[in-house]
């Protein structure tokens, strides 16, 4: 997998007026869903958060997540690792879809757990709009890995995701 960052550049706040061309400068507006920015603002709000803390003290995993066809026609894979109360972002593999990962078997002696789904399945979950039975039953999401390993877990995985929705974001 390869690091990839592509950040479009921030829309500009600016004026014609003839000639004269006023700008206030960037416009700041909420990151998109799935984008690395957005990722990296998720992992400061549960690096601080003390719940997700004291929930990830003991688990030391790695776990990837991974969205298929975005708007921009990516693919996704994110992988992260859990750690001390920690969970940091190890790659962010981003390229045109449809990715060679989506063939690729789960290697379970490194990864604990493995999610994938396409971008309108992750928004559900997002918005609330699913919730993880209803995710788990879509025939569209694919849940890899050490499932009771991570049921043990569940509450630490609801916190990412309870912070995660609480974001201000674009979709």
């Amino acid at each position: 997998m390869a690091w990839v960052r592509a950040m479009p550049p921030a829309p500009i706040n600016a004026i014609r007026k003839g000639s004269i061309v006023i700008s206030g400068g960037p416009v700041s507006e909420p990151h998109r869903f799935w984008t690395e920015p957005l990722a990296v603002e998720m992992l400061g709000q549960l690096n601080t958060d003390e719940k997700f803390k004291s929930l990830s003290a003991k688990l030391d995993a790695v776990i990837q997540l991974q969205c298929k066809d975005t708007p921009e026609g990516t693919d996704v894979c994110a992988t992260y690792h859990i750690h001390h109360g920690r969970l940091d972002l190890m790659e962010w593999d981003e390229g045109p879809a449809p990715a060679k990962w989506r063939t690729e078997p789960l290697d379970k002696s490194k990864i604990l757990a493995r999610t994938t789904a396409p971008y309108p399945i992750w928004v559900k979950l997002d918005t609330g709009e699913f919730g993880v039975i209803d995710a788990i039953i879509n025939p569209n999401y694919k849940f890899e890995g050490a499932k009771l390993k991570v049921l043990r877990h569940l509450r630490m995985f609801s916190r990412i995701a309870d912070l995660s929705q609480a974001l201000e974001k674009r979709y």
